[in-house]
């Protein structure tokens, strides 16, 4: 090769650098700017908009002035009566407190509830109701700005803004439902209520987080016409089918009353905004966090559908998979149902294949060639995940440093990206050594590498279409840029050949960024309570590297222009190499950020204790440093339970229950017996009955599956208290575990949290246990 051509491709190699770096640039800050919120609209907004000031209000009541409101508790029950009377004062609503008792299965457990709905109803010239729903209830330790009074509060306001309008075509029902955080059993007992048989969808809103835009991010299933009116009304529509994906295959620890609706055979929208997990579930959960401008975008978002939706015809309950969509930027939301998915995959992969055929044709590309150039592009793209997957397990398990990323996230994107890149670039370049001493042309290098690319992202697309997930859009959009961009630089002069690939690129890469950021922001909150048996850093590592791998798959493609990589890959695995170091050493806490603990004042046979443990991976036992008497604690249910040390006795009542009738059965080798659960202070008893021993109850004609012991727990007690009937094999006593939970206060608990460090948050229970044998 000349003197000449070493300097043209090295200057093609440059050139292509920076366009790519530049277009990441621009790409970033466009994501980072469309992130914006909207400004809040005061109290003297007019009557017919949506304000958050009105709103805040509502919050402050719930959250500051009346504070934890868990069913059975008096918060609760003031929580529901401010909530009947705002309503009560609109006019043309009508407003009831549903008071409901019933039994729901959730997961293996039986829960038996009693909660109170708010529930009222906004009359329409067609009794067809679409269904706003939130959930007021919140968690002992939580007064619930954020989860859920800001969705709540943004109900009651959409309300007054309904009701200071026109009159409706469609009926609007709202559930301010009152037992979400422990069973979703709100939303289930609502569906018992008169007015439910007349709804054919539902909005329900939630949060995950303290702020941010409020996110679609679950719709259907079928009823594609839900989802059209949220994409034509919202001011500015925020969504992503990923979510929908996560939910689906269990990905995500949580649920919310949408999945209530939806298993009645109601088509829906679920909406949250989820940025800042980190203090929901938790005394940090408070007014003051709460981001300004994200009730305002949830409110006009909600306010804006519900007249779009209940000035239309609400159809009947569609057959069919659930959609999808994403949106772009925040201002446009593209919707199709699984059909046009299938077809637009089937176009991608027709035009991806005639991009192929013409760009070989123009360069003279081999097809051999571009099976190479694919290869090389599966092992970079595998690279690309494997290496900072590998790499994040040094901090753990080698320095004992784990969720250094967990208080700075850009550390795990930066610092995991960085490793991605350089996983990404090796097989490129020793790949590129070899071509370029083979004296393959530049542009054969490159139109190769970018083929092989493309056609690994269509076996992407199809494995994604084959398994029905909604993110199959992903790949949708690298397919169809790949190929536009293809066949555009095999008819260019050379020094434009990276612009045009790189405006191909730009597509998927812009839906990437935006999907994986919220995936990120969404995780890394989460990985502060999961109970899970290994650190977090693997996952989070991998989530991290998920944007890089997929931008490196095509986007490596134009640089090999150039017949130098090394650089780039040693600047690379330097960056990530020491930002892995700036993971490691940092700490994983801060009190805006902190190590979630629980701590359980337990009464029970064997005495009382102070029972400490962590919500997520790193041991408790950090926090405990200024406890100098903890003992491992083992064999206590729940893997949360670590440490013990001894505490004073509670005053509270040992766990009661009266056995009013004790019959047994020789036909059947079982005795029924007949308990009673007295209304007490607890808002919360649970009954754990050994494996094998129960053979029904008079909750339900079956019992929850399970292979091992059968649990009851009974939710709000009734005035009356619980009155349960079970049937048990054989004549011998048979020992169960009767465990009552309280939201109480101690000095002792006081004196250890003051003592708890500063980037921690604690929640507390209070417990009594008992053993009796029945």
């Amino acid at each position: 090769m000349s003197v000449p051509e070493k300097i043209s491709e090295r200057r093609g190699g440059l050139r292509a650098w920076l366009t790519g770096l530049g277009l990441t640039t621009v790409l970033l800050a466009l994501n980072g700017v469309t992130d914006r919120l909207p400004m809040p609209r005061p109290a003297e907004a007019p009557p017919s908009e949506f304000s958050e000031a009105r709103a805040a209000a509502v919050v402050r009541v719930l959250s500051e002035e009346i504070g934890p409101r868990v069913p059975g508790m008096p918060g609760h029950r003031k929580a529901a009566e401010h909530l009947l009377g705002l309503l009560r004062a609109m006019p043309g609503v009508e407003a009831e407190l549903q008071d409901v008792t019933g039994t729901y299965l959730d997961g293996d457990t039986m829960v038996a509830y009693r909660t109170q709905n708010v529930v009222a109803r906004l009359a329409g010239r067609r009794p067809d109701a679409l269904l706003l729903s939130a959930h007021y209830d919140s968690t002992p330790e939580s007064s619930g700005a954020a989860d859920d009074a800001a969705g709540t509060a943004a109900l009651v306001e959409v309300a007054r803004a309904l009701a200071s309008g026109p009159p409706l075509e469609n009926t609007v029902l709202f559930n301010l439902n009152g037992a979400e955080e422990y069973c979703l059993c709100g939303s289930a007992g609502f569906l018992r209520h008169r007015w439910a048989r007349d709804v054919r969808g539902f909005v329900n809103l939630e949060a995950t987080g303290m702020g941010g835009q409020s996110v679609l991010f679950q719709a259907g299933p079928g009823s594609p016409w839900l989802l059209e009116a949220y994409a034509r009304a919202a001011p500015r529509p925020e969504g992503n089918v990923l979510g929908q994906d996560l939910f689906a295959h269990d990905l995500i620890p949580a649920a919310t009353d949408g999945l209530v609706y939806r298993q009645a055979g109601l088509p829906g929208l679920d909406v949250a905004f989820f940025r800042d997990g980190h203090a929901i579930h938790s005394a940090l959960d408070r007014l003051a966090r709460l981001e300004p401008g994200s009730l305002q975008h949830m409110g006009d978002n909600a306010l804006a559908v519900t007249r779009e939706l209940a000035g239309q015809p609400l159809r009947a309950p569609e057959a069919g998979a659930p959609p999808v969509f994403f949106d772009v930027w925040g201002r446009w939301l593209v919707a199709y149902g699984p059909g046009a998915a299938a077809a637009w995959a089937i176009v991608a992969g027709g035009l991806a294949a005639v991009a192929t055929v013409f760009a070989a044709r123009r360069a003279r590309v081999a097809p051999g060639r571009i099976a190479a150039g694919g290869g090389i592009a599966l092992l970079s793209l595998t690279l690309a995940l494997l290496v900072p997957v590998a790499l994040s397990l040094v901090p753990p398990y080698v320095l004992g440093r784990p969720h250094g990323w967990y208080a700075t996230p850009w550390l795990a994107s930066a610092g995991f990206g960085a490793l991605s890149l350089a996983g990404a670039l090796l097989p490129r370049w020793l790949w590129q050594r070899r071509w370029v001493a083979r004296g393959i042309p530049p542009a054969q290098r490159v139109l190769a590498a970018w083929s092989g690319g493309l056609w690994v992202w269509l076996c992407l697309l199809v494995a994604a279409q084959a398994a029905g997930l909604g993110t199959a859009y992903l790949a949708l959009g690298w397919v169809l840029g790949g190929a536009l961009g293809l066949a555009a630089a095999a008819s260019v002069p050379p020094r434009l050949r990276a612009l045009v690939l790189y405006a191909g690129w730009a597509a998927g890469m812009l839906l990437t960024l935006n999907a994986s950021s919220a995936l990120l922001d969404l995780f890394i909150p989460v990985a502060g309570r999961l109970p899970l048996p290994f650190p977090a850093d693997p996952l989070i590592a991998l989530i991290a590297a998920l944007p890089v791998a997929a931008g490196a798959l095509l986007g490596l493609a134009p640089v090999l222009e150039g017949e130098r990589l090394g650089v780039p890959l040693a600047a690379s695995a330097l960056g990530g190499a020491l930002l892995l170091g700036a993971i490691a050493s940092s700490a994983p806490y801060t009190p805006e950020h902190p190590k979630r603990m629980w701590l359980e004042h337990r009464q029970s046979d064997a005495g009382t204790q102070l029972l400490f443990s962590s919500w997520d991976h790193p041991d408790a036992r950090g926090a405990l440093s200024a406890f100098g008497d903890l003992r491992s604690v083992q064999g206590l249910p729940g893997a949360r339970l670590r440490y013990g040390r001894p505490a004073s006795s509670l005053e509270l009542l040992e766990p009661r229950v009266e056995v009013l009738e004790s019959r047994f059965d020789e036909a059947t080798a079982s005795r029924t017996v007949r308990l009673r659960f007295p209304a007490g202070a607890d808002y919360l008893s649970r009954v754990t009955i050994p494996a094998g021993v129960l053979r029904g109850w008079s909750l339900s004609e079956e019992l929850p599956p399970s292979d091992g012991a059968q649990v009851l727990e009974l939710l709000g007690a009734p005035d009356a208290g619980w009155e349960i009937s079970l049937r048990l094999a054989g004549q011998e006593p048979v020992p169960l575990e009767f465990e009552d939970y309280f939201s109480a206060r101690s000095p002792e608990v006081d004196a250890v949290l003051s003592r708890m460090p500063p980037w921690t948050t604690t929640n507390v229970r209070f417990s009594t246990h008992a053993t009796l044998k029945l």
